[in-house]
């Protein structure tokens, strides 16, 4: 179309100059420098549209000379940006598809020619990191921060997720600590710190964290609540472990009432009380808990705690037949209570029936203590036989 028009201009020109060349249309008389110059007016107009013509494509053919380096430059970036684009979506379904090798390789040459290469290479360090190559991904995120320092965070919790994913969890808790100084109220650094102290069983470190996290919408209250749980649960197993009841007792006293009466709470505080003497007030905390709701680990402990009036804690337990008659867990704890206040036939009963109900390693054990109690050695034996039998799964 551009073709058609310039030729319809052109012949259009043509014949106006024919015709203005065809008839009188005077002349044209310059004097410079002492020169006389006398044409036509037909020839002097077609000069000066030559001349113009002329000083145009001149003028135009050094413009383009002057923006030529720049011109080379632009298609260069979009030469390079092209490739980059290209190496970056190759990368991309390579690790879609787990191709780690061939992803690090497209993502490693990508990033000389993209405009952002910190991406390239964060990219190229998840890569590496899969096929556990940690000295590469390292220098991936090296380069990263080197070519865009202001993505510090970005690159940092990479660097924090990936050495979690590596079990590198020292280091990475190194790292979040240095990003949290420098923002400390970044949501995605605390939920990262939150889940590096749990694999450090760092209990105390997790409540801590906790309050602040509660403020976010990272977790929902039930997610919350069970790191609590979790928490808490592990600083009364590690004052049990190394038998100091004092902080035990301490750290069940600071527990929030709420979470105070959470069964699972309940279960490992009575659990490791059990390692020292003198469990009569977990007697009553089984009790009241066990008058909220039954729960058959509760009804265990509840036959391993010694009350201070055991005839008292006989018939609590023997009151919770009414509801719980076929009850296996209550019959073994009705049993050892009973074998503890040397009531030898009704503990042969209980135990008896418990085991009728559902065989147990524990039921076998306790019945195997009270043959030995009347003497009874080789009833004893096969009781331990049995109840080993169960506990291995072998016959």
């Amino acid at each position: 179309m551009k073709l058609l028009l310039f030729s319809l201009l052109a012949l259009l020109l043509a014949v106006t100059i024919g015709s203005l060349a065809g008839s009188d249309s005077g002349y044209v008389m310059m004097t410079i420098a002492g020169w006389t110059v006398q044409t036509t007016a037909t020839l002097f107009v077609i000069v000066l549209f030559l001349g113009f013509l002329l000083l145009y494509f001149a003028v135009r053919s050094l413009v383009r000379f002057v923006e030529l380096p720049k011109d080379v430059k632009d298609w260069q970036q979009h030469r390079h940006q092209r490739r980059a684009e290209k190496y970056l979506t190759e990368g991309l379904i390579n690790m879609t598809e787990g191709r780690w090798k061939q992803a690090e390789n497209d993502f490693r040459k990508a990033a000389p020619y993209s405009r952002a290469p910190y991406v390239n290479y964060l990219c190229a360090a998840r890569a590496a990191q899969e096929l556990h190559a940690v000295d590469r991904r390292d220098e991936y995120l090296r380069l990263a921060y080197h070519n865009n320092p202001d993505a510090s965070l970005a690159v940092g919790i990479t660097q924090a997720e990936l050495q979690l994913s590596e079990h590198q969890t020292e280091q990475a808790l190194a790292t979040l600590k240095h990003l949290q100084n420098k923002q400390p109220g970044q949501n995605q650094v605390k939920q990262l710190l939150l889940e590096t102290y749990t694999d450090l069983n760092d209990w105390q470190s997790v409540l801590n964290i906790i309050p602040s996290i509660e403020k976010t919408s990272l977790y929902p209250r039930e997610q919350i609540q069970a790191k609590q749980l979790e928490a808490y649960a592990g600083l009364l197993k590690e004052a049990g472990a190394r038998e100091d009841k004092q902080t035990l007792n301490s750290i069940w006293g600071n527990i929030p009432r709420k979470l105070k009466q959470h069964f699972y709470l309940i279960e490992v505080y009575v659990t490791e009380r059990l390692r020292f003497d003198n469990t009569a007030d977990c007697e009553l905390l089984l009790k009241t808990a066990l008058k909220r709701q039954w729960d058959n680990m509760l009804v265990r402990l509840y036959g391993l705690v010694v009350a201070v009036d055991q005839s008292k804690q006989q018939a609590t337990a023997e009151s919770w037949l009414n509801n719980h008659a076929r009850d296996a867990v209550l019959l073994l704890t009705l049993g050892r209570i009973c074998l503890r206040n040397e009531l030898w036939g009704k503990a042969r009963d209980y135990l008896q029936d418990s085991i009728d109900v559902q065989a147990n390693p524990e039921a076998y054990y306790e019945f195997a203590r009270l043959h030995e109690l009347e003497g009874n050695r080789e009833a004893a034996a096969k009781c331990y036989e049995k109840g080993l039998a169960l506990a291995t799964g072998l016959k």
